[in-house]
């Protein structure tokens, strides 16, 4: 590991059994330091209204908090010359970018419906984030936590659509994602990028998150998607 003065400090969620985190953002996060070499460590968050946006992920770097992936991103780049894509083309770099806003501003709004919206997801959710709760508080507590997600999304714009539509817009990005992947090892072929730490977290979620709503049943289908993130998944931790 390549040490710092201080160590970097990772603010996250925790994820369950395949799932690293709940939050493929900070999924995202832990795998681009993972393949730093960074030494770093890791927190679980219980009260997100003590990271500085409100939400994770959140780098501690001595006095410094680096809140949001994409930030964190750029700042490993900046103080530790870590640059993933540095071999791109600046075609493949905004094919790439492209892909990421589809992944992260589209196709994630579905992963949420999914979870918090859809009554398929909310057994799992319930166990997930509330056991041993009692089940009034449980029930509160979640009926919160869907509300702002159905606010967030009608915010923006994919929530003023129905499931069958919603999902719809799902399939058509999975299948933007799983046609350019191709017989790919990863998207732009043997070496991971950063559009491959992006995606794979995401996708992943849909995957291996036991839910079987109709947009997780449709990620399993695709062959090269499950192979994907399994190949991502051993390359970055190794198991």
């Amino acid at each position: 590991m390549i040490k710092d003065s201080k160590i970097l400090k990772l603010f996250t969620l925790p994820g369950t059994d395949k799932v690293r985190s709940v939050s493929p953002f900070a999924w995202k996060t832990e795998a681009m330091l993972r393949l730093s070499s960074l030494d770093f460590e890791k927190e679980y968050v219980a009260d997100l209204s003590k990271m500085p946006k409100g939400k994770v992920p959140v780098l501690q770097h001595e006095e410094k908090l680096i809140a949001d992936s994409s930030l964190i991103q750029r700042y490993l780049k900046e103080t530790y010359s870590f640059d993933l894509d540095k071999h791109l083309t600046n075609e493949q770099k905004a094919i790439a970018e492209a892909f990421r806003r589809m992944t992260e501003e589209h196709l994630y709004w579905i992963g949420v419906y999914n979870r918090f919206v859809d009554p398929i997801g909310k057994p799992f959710m319930m166990k997930a984030m509330f056991d041993g709760m009692p089940i009034e508080q449980a029930e509160a507590i979640f009926a919160v936590l869907q509300e702002g997600a159905k606010n967030e999304m009608y915010g923006h714009g994919i929530g003023r659509h129905n499931q069958s539509d919603i999902y719809a817009f799902g399939k058509a990005d999975l299948d933007a994602i799983n046609d350019y992947l191709g017989t790919k090892d990863y998207f732009f072929g043997d070496e991971l990028t950063s559009i491959d730490v992006t995606i794979a977290p995401v996708v992943a979620n849909l995957i291996l998150t036991p839910i079987d709503t109709e947009i997780a049943l449709y990620a399993r289908t695709k062959a090269n998607l499950v192979a994907y993130i399994e190949r991502f998944d051993r390359a970055v931790f190794g198991e």
